[in-house]
């Protein structure tokens, strides 16, 4: 009886064991990315790659909402009051942590969440409008004026702008927008002279003869061929460089063990051939960090920034 009594307990313990596993299995239901800038940009079209991605690695049924407004900031502040079941995931733009809380008042900060997924890096462009007749930055610095279009204000769009104009002594007025899909159609409509975006955004309309590309603001030339010949800012005398990173993130309080089968899921996603294929063909470049990793740099980048802003 005793040894009957040992065997029923150990049979009780372990169906305890498989079902505290059972519940913690990720994901449980349909799995939301959100995306905080509006459709029809790079950020959005990469978010909707790795949803479709997430469905056949997990069988489950995604969603990408798009909340765009106040450069990232909206959608971030929203986020952070989220169930922490890994259930909903939130792209972030490194501006949104390095440079929005300096620019504005905002109610979260890099610790409320824990990023989960590198994504892409993406350059910085210059593009004027083929219709004002601004072809370099010669032209603009003859000018002495320009109305500029960006990204959403605080966003490293705008500062790049900001800070190439105050080194050219250019008078400029800035305007921002929800997305790169806004400001971009500003540009196209006449509304702006020059705006900042990231090539896949841009250069399609560089090729259909619509805009001019007046430089790109890395440090050294992008070596790919349809980035090549486009002139660094420091090259031009302005030493102004940044670049977008992007990643995903969840909220501070999600569990570990969540966090863990979350994390492999994605790198599963951006470490497919689709996803490769995606970004080449979209004129991004993968990025490949640890949570860690992701971590150190978010911290370093704002302290770059606040010494920047002088704040």
């Amino acid at each position: 009886m005793k040894k009957l009594l040992t065997l029923m307990l150990a049979l009780a313990l372990c169906t305890l064991t498989f079902a505290g596993v059972a519940e913690t299995k990720y994901p449980n239901g349909a799995v939301t990315f959100i995306c905080p800038w509006d459709a029809g940009g790079s950020s959005d079209a990469t978010v909707r790659q790795i949803a479709e991605l997430f469905n056949k690695a997990t069988g489950a049924n995604t969603a990408v909402e798009n909340q765009a407004g106040a450069g990232g900031t909206v959608a971030t502040t929203d986020f952070k009051n989220s169930t922490p079941d890994g259930q909903s995931i939130c792209l972030e733009a490194i501006g949104v942590f390095t440079l929005q809380p300096f620019t504005r008042e905002v109610g979260y900060t890099s610790d409320d969440f824990i990023p989960v997924c590198s994504l892409t890096t993406e350059p910085i462009i210059l593009l004027a409008g083929a219709n004002t007749g601004i072809t370099s930055l010669e032209d603009v610095k003859n000018r002495g004026n320009v109305i500029y279009g960006s990204n959403g204000t605080g966003s490293l769009m705008e500062l790049s702008e900001k800070k190439l104009f105050a080194d050219m002594g250019v008078d400029a007025i800035g305007i921002p927008y929800d997305g790169s899909a806004t400001t971009l159609a500003a540009l196209l409509g006449g509304h702006v002279d020059v705006v900042t975006c990231h090539p896949a955004e841009g250069m399609q309309y560089v090729e259909s003869g619509d805009a001019v590309v007046l430089g790109i603001f890395n440090e050294e030339r992008d070596p790919r061929d349809f980035l090549k010949d486009v002139p660094t800012m420091k090259e031009q005398g302005y030493d102004v460089s940044m670049a977008v990173w992007k990643f995903f993130v969840v909220p501070a309080t999600t569990p570990a063990d969540i966090v863990e089968q979350l994390t492999a899921i994605l790198n599963e996603c951006t470490a497919s051939e689709t996803f490769t294929t995606f970004c080449e063909n979209n004129g991004l470049l993968k990025l490949d960090l640890t949570t860690e990793e992701m971590i150190e740099r978010i911290h370093s980048e704002a302290e770059v920034n606040k010494a920047l802003l002088g704040k």
